[in-house]
């Protein structure tokens, strides 16, 4: 890597868990020396995006949040969900949530919570394995083939629960089911206790740039909720897509 793919990688790693690192830690992680490394983080440090604390470790600084703020207020990405994600929370009772392909990665970008006791815990921001969950077999069901792939060539197959699917062939095949039948279902698949169902969210071209999802409880979902689940997740899913597309080709 050159100086400017290690001081975004710097970036990324101080905007994941645990959020607060060493410099020689941060070195060995982008394959830089503690000299280079602190060379790089005073540049971020100066102009805002990094931060020291008392500790001599470094947090990401005022300037990454302003540069999201900025990013989310002109993008509107997370204005344009969540409206449509209190509706169907607030029709479904369940934990509704909005995704997208992140860097390559199944990433929940906003969520609205059930306001029952018992529900599905979920983080914004959360990262989730490419093949389990109904959040991200939508979204990598629609991804390029070759890339899901080397995926399954490269990355190892865990399998979290006994429904999780860890046959490539297998995936290969749930992917395609997914594209003919247009919504992705999870019993049990990352947590043998939860339940999901995602729908594509598309842009003009038909292609799916996010997805929208019910979770719950599986105790919750019996075979009637289970489709109904399916059909109103579908339906906001055309809904935002249209909305989408419109406000597109009105600016």
């Amino acid at each position: 890597m050159n100086s400017a793919e290690k001081t975004l990688r710097l970036l990324r790693i101080l905007s994941q868990p645990p959020y607060v690192f060493g410099v020689t830690e941060l070195g060995e992680m982008i394959n830089c020396g503690k000299s280079g490394t602190f060379k790089l983080l005073s540049a971020l440090v100066g102009e805002g995006f990094a931060a020291q604390t008392k500790e001599h470790k470094y947090t990401l600084g005022l300037s990454a949040y302003l540069l999201g703020k900025s990013y989310e207020q002109h993008i509107g990405v997370t204005a344009f969900a969540r409206p449509y994600l209190v509706r169907l929370r607030d029709l479904t009772n369940e934990n509704t949530s909005f995704s997208m392909m992140v860097n390559g990665v199944p990433t929940l970008i906003c969520r609205e919570e059930s306001k029952q006791l018992v529900r599905v815990v979920g983080e914004e921001g959360q990262a989730r394995p490419f093949y389990v969950g109904a959040i991200s077999k939508l979204l990598c069901a629609y991804e390029d083939e070759s890339m899901i792939r080397k995926k399954l060539m490269e990355e190892p197959l865990t399998a979290y629960t006994e429904n999780t699917i860890t046959s490539p062939e297998a995936i290969l095949k749930e992917f395609a089911q997914i594209r003919k039948q247009g919504y992705a279902c999870s019993n049990g698949e990352l947590n043998i206790e939860t339940f999901g169902v995602a729908a594509p969210i598309t842009n003009a071209s038909g292609e799916t740039w996010a997805a929208l999802s019910i979770g719950a409880p599986r105790s919750r979902v019996d075979e009637v909720k289970r489709e109904r689940f399916i059909f109103m997740v579908c339906e906001m899913a055309r809904e935002m897509s249209r909305e989408f597309n419109q406000g597109i080709v009105s600016k």
